[in-house]
């Protein structure tokens, strides 16, 4: 544990909710400082451009990556010389497809292979991500693709009626509150965001009646976190007869596959359908739930391809090239992530013309129960800087202990086992192992999944 992590854990609640809100300026200040207002003038101007306008956009955004990529990348230089690419007469999206897929693993085995050597350090972040099989990569974006990314979210929340000022009551992976700790508050203020943050970690039967009575107290009507949090919190209010003494009029959700049974909860207890959201840390596909319910492809933010599965009808895999990001090129990025589409193209009263999804399949994650028998997720998020963990998955058995197999990199050292160790034990309540293994098995799919419960 770090010194900061140390202070914050032995200091009092009004300290850690101050700061929580320091943090939450510097993020904020960053992210939706002077140029995001301009941005998102932008974005919102291209929500309903015409088709013809939307593809001489696509077309040119796409067309600088490429040329930015032959110019300023090694390994982009290298691979369009070898397969006869002139980005200079990019015109045609399925010329693409001339050009090998990119994995996640070439990213983290060479990526300064792949980064812009123009772009100075001083103008993007670091970002850190883990994805359905753990594996972590950490990599740079523009600060102007960090803007257009928060643009396009919440492009797609104010369409449903939110704003910027809205409070939200939110379930999100952090650690806000020290998981050692065994009595209310659950929760912390981030005033910069707007933003009561709950602890995932703590809600449980004992606990469930603390996380209602703030959410009825402080009147919060925009409810947003992981679908399986945030179906727990509306099966434990129905065994508890508990209720929200006010209207929930948003539940957005994100990060996970929203199943048919957690929406049914959801929409049950607290009186409104959750609309979905699927980004990524990898600005390379983003698809937005509108409020007639349909979810479509961001088209003007990527270029997102739909790959057929072999012999599995309607199931295609999301393969996306990114349009803003200038720090490091995305170009044909596998996510892993798999869609369902509709028979054939359909057209959303909404008037968008972004293509329309049925269903988002990936990240699909299950419960493990803890020594106390509350029910959490074990989510890909803890393993965000393991990147020297080729892959991982959690298996349980039996309550309160789980086992984490994990296979490791070359690079992989001592210090990634502390690492692990500590991100288990600071939000976790359970026994465990460390198993490590040289493969895993995937499903019948091809599929890594993360977590294998084998509880009845």
């Amino acid at each position: 544990m770090s010194l900061s992590e140390l202070l914050y854990e032995l200091s009092p609640v009004f300290m850690q909710n101050f700061f929580c809100s320091l943090e939450g300026a510097k993020i904020y200040r960053r992210r939706f400082g002077e140029n995001f207002f301009a941005v998102f003038d932008e974005i919102k101007d291209r929500d309903r451009l015409p088709r013809e306008e939307m593809e001489k956009l696509k077309t040119a955004r796409m067309r600088t990556q490429l040329v930015a990529a032959y110019e300023n990348s090694e390994y982009y230089k290298n691979l369009f010389d070898r397969h006869a690419f002139d980005p200079y007469k990019f015109e045609d999206f399925e010329t693409l497809q001339s050009l090998p897929l990119l994995k996640k693993e070439a990213l983290q085995e060479n990526l300064l292979a792949f980064l812009n050597r123009h772009v100075s350090p001083a103008s993007y972040i670091t970002l850190h991500t883990s994805g359905t099989t753990g594996a972590g990569l950490v990599f740079p974006e523009s600060k102007r693709c960090e803007n257009e990314k928060w643009a396009v979210w919440w492009r797609y929340r104010t369409n449903l009626g939110i704003s910027l000022d809205t409070w939200c009551a939110n379930f999100g992976g952090k650690v806000i509150v020290p998981v050692k700790q065994s009595k209310p508050p659950y929760h912390r203020i981030i005033k910069p965001f707007r933003q009561v943050s709950f602890s995932m970690y703590h809600l449980g039967p004992d606990t469930v009646g603390e996380y209602v009575k703030v959410i009825n107290r402080k009147r919060l009507h925009w409810i947003h976190g992981f679908p399986s949090t945030l179906s727990y919190l509306a099966s434990l209010m129905q065994e508890k007869n508990l209720v929200f003494d006010h209207p929930i009029r948003w539940v957005t959700i994100g990060a996970e596959s929203l199943l048919p049974h957690q929406k049914k909860i959801i929409r049950e207890v607290f009186g409104t359908d959750p609309r979905q959201h699927y980004g990524l840390s990898e600005p390379v596909a983003n698809i937005s739930e509108c409020e007639h319910g349909s979810l479509h492809v961001d088209e003007d933010f990527a270029h997102v391809e739909f790959l057929p599965l072999e012999n599995e009808s309607g199931r295609y895999q999301i393969v996306g090239s990114s349009f803003a990001n200038d720090a490091l090129l995305f170009l044909r990025y596998c996510t892993n992530d798999i869609v369902t589409l509709p028979d054939k193209p359909e057209q959303c009263p909404c008037g968008r013309i972004g293509r329309v999804v049925r269903d988002i399949e990936g990240r699909k994650y299950d419960y493990i129960v803890q020594k106390d028998g509350s029910k959490i997720m074990i989510l890909g998020h803890i393993f965000r800087d393991m990147v020297n963990i080729r892959e991982v998955q959690v298996k349980q058995e039996k309550s309160g202990f789980v086992t984490f197999f994990v296979v490791p990199s070359e690079r992989y050292t001592e210090e990634d086992e502390a690492l692990l160790r500590h991100e288990i034990e600071m939000r976790f309540r359970i026994d465990y192992a460390i198993e490590y293994v040289d493969k895993i098995e995937k499903t019948e799919r091809g599929k890594l999944r993360l977590v294998i419960s084998e509880l009845a």
